[in-house]
């Protein structure tokens, strides 16, 4: 009986043991049958290290960049491609210990289909450890927005790459806003961040001696990410011609904005000259910009990357005219038809992994992450140089860098309306090529209000302001005091003295002891 009971237990384990492994050879056929369908069309993973919503990153900007790479991603694929990229996505939120983090998990083993490289991340200090991580495993990264010198190192970052400059050339465009302004006195304000760090560095050293620079790191502060007594202090003792340039990540340039509102720091002839401001406000989003502030900062001034004309840049159009379509969030705003957002080079970091792919077929060459990464590096075949939205897309092998050797490096000066960000001026490898009249923020200056910069002389627009109607109101008075003499000459040689009358004789007196002087309602503030 024992025996017959041991021999049913058997015969149960083993038709339970053939169930498991029908179950496991079913879910084995159904994997290799969808492998074989994604072989068929020759499917390929591209990694995306996005950006998330956090204390530097606006919701906004980072729906917007999630939505590009969707964009950019699906037009590609609907143009009758032999094969797919598939996206694999991590958010990095900006963080060091994060962008290594979702780095490693993008890089996971056994990826199916397999995986050729990455795009991102947006900042500097997530694209330094995740760069590292892709260094480790070779695969190459290529960043559309992390801009920090110390990414163009070889030794360290040989298979990072970006479609955007490195901070060196914005410093230098900064610069030449400081020359062509006639700027003598800066402040520039940085935060523990590297990327803010080292661009504050940048720039000090490329304004040189073209101005007095003083540096102002500002630490965090209570649930803030800036102590706002810490910048108070350097607030307060700004001069009227002092610039304060923000060399910081987009949501601390709104949190410097409305600090400085709140202790009236914004209406003084002097202004902030944002770079990432540029990118974290956006006037005419009323759902996360304060329209109180927008109207408070209206003529501000900053420098942000040029190109990504959505109207006009044939390049860009398919993919903005199938964002409207798809209504995908973020759409970027239309104001003066351009983004400043790095929306352009995002497109380009994606369509360059399809131009890769695309060479690389057609050389017979096999698709795999070393393959790609030759093609970037100039050490194989596979890339060259195309016409993307942020204009002509090319490496310099020497820094992984967009290559200046085939598109200068090119900036706007904007300023700012209550729509969007206009134009002013054209910054093209280091070099102010052209600006318009510019006017001040803050309501001591009228609407039709201009500025080019201070008097070489150092004295202050609201200075020579003063000098001019104090200058005005001298010659009327003298014109006054001139044909008071004359008439009361005339007078004089035409009327006995006896019969002058007595105010006649005081103001005589008056003018004769030359006491006359400007009442109070006369001065005018300089």
């Amino acid at each position: 009986m024992v025996e017959q009971r041991a021999l049913t237990g058997s015969v149960r384990m083993a038709r339970n043991g053939s169930y498991v492994a029908a179950f496991l050879v079913a879910v084995l056929c159904t994997f290799l049958r969808d492998v074989d369908a994604l072989n068929t069309t020759l499917t390929y993973t591209l990694g995306f290290l996005a950006p998330s919503a956090d204390s530097v990153i606006p919701a906004s900007l980072a729906n917007e960049w999630d939505s590009a790479f969707r964009v950019a991603l699906e037009v590609m694929n609907s143009e009758n491609r032999s094969y797919l990229l598939v996206e694999s996505r991590q958010y990095t939120e900006c963080d060091w210990q994060q962008g290594q983090h979702a780095a490693e998990t993008l890089l996971r083993p056994l990826m199916v289909p397999p995986f050729i490289g990455g795009v991102g991340p947006a900042c500097t200090d997530a694209a330094m450890s995740a760069g590292r991580v892709f260094v480790e495993k070779n695969y190459p990264l290529l960043s559309f927005a992390a801009t920090s010198e110390s990414l163009s190192s070889r030794s360290f970052y040989p298979t990072f790459f970006r479609t955007v400059f490195s901070d060196k050339h914005q410093a230098a465009a900064i610069a030449a806003s400081v020359e062509k302004l006639n700027i003598k006195y800066l402040r520039v304000l940085t935060t523990q961040q590297y990327y803010s760090m080292n661009l504050g560095q940048n720039i000090i050293d490329a304004v040189g001696s073209k101005a007095n620079t003083t540096l102002c790191p500002l630490h965090t502060g209570d649930n803030s990410t800036i102590n706002s007594t810490e910048l108070a202090g350097y607030l307060d003792t700004v001069g009227q011609d002092e610039f304060i340039i923000m060399a910081v990540q987009p949501n601390q340039a709104y949190d410097i904005w409305t600090a400085a509102y709140k202790m009236d720091r914004i209406r003084y002839p002097f202004w902030y000259f944002g770079t990432d401001g540029v990118t974290a406000f956006d006037p005419a989003d009323t759902n996360v910009t304060d329209p109180i502030l927008v109207n408070a900062l209206q003529g501000e001034i900053g420098v942000a990357p040029h190109g990504g004309d959505i109207l006009t840049n044939k390049p860009c159009e398919k993919f903005y005219s199938y964002w409207k379509a798809k209504n995908y969030p973020g759409f970027p705003s239309e104001g003066m038809t351009r983004t400043r957002s790095y929306v352009p080079h995002l497109i380009d970091a994606v369509q360059t992994y399809f131009l890769i792919i695309d060479n690389l077929i057609k050389a017979n060459i096999s698709v795999t992450k070393d393959a790609v990464l030759m093609a970037l590096n100039g050490t194989g075949p596979g890339f060259e140089s195309f016409v993307g939205c942020s204009g002509t897309v090319s490496f310099d092998n020497a820094t992984g860098s967009r290559s200046i050797s085939t598109q200068l490096p090119e900036y706007d000066l904007v300023s700012l309306t209550p729509k969007y960000w206009e134009m002013k001026g054209l910054i093209k490898n280091g070099s102010m090529l052209n600006l318009t009249s510019l006017t001040p923020p803050g309501s001591e200056f009228g609407p039709n209000s201009t500025y080019i910069g201070p008097n070489p002389n150092g004295l202050s627009s609201k200075a020579k302001v003063g000098i001019i109607v104090g200058t005005l109101l001298g010659a009327v008075a003298v014109l006054f005091l001139a044909g008071s003499a004359l008439y009361l000459y005339r007078r004089k040689t035409t009327t006995h003295p006896v019969t002058r009358s007595d105010s006649t004789r005081r103001m005589m007196d008056f003018v004769g002891t030359g006491s006359f002087r400007r009442s109070d309602s006369f001065r005018v503030n300089g």
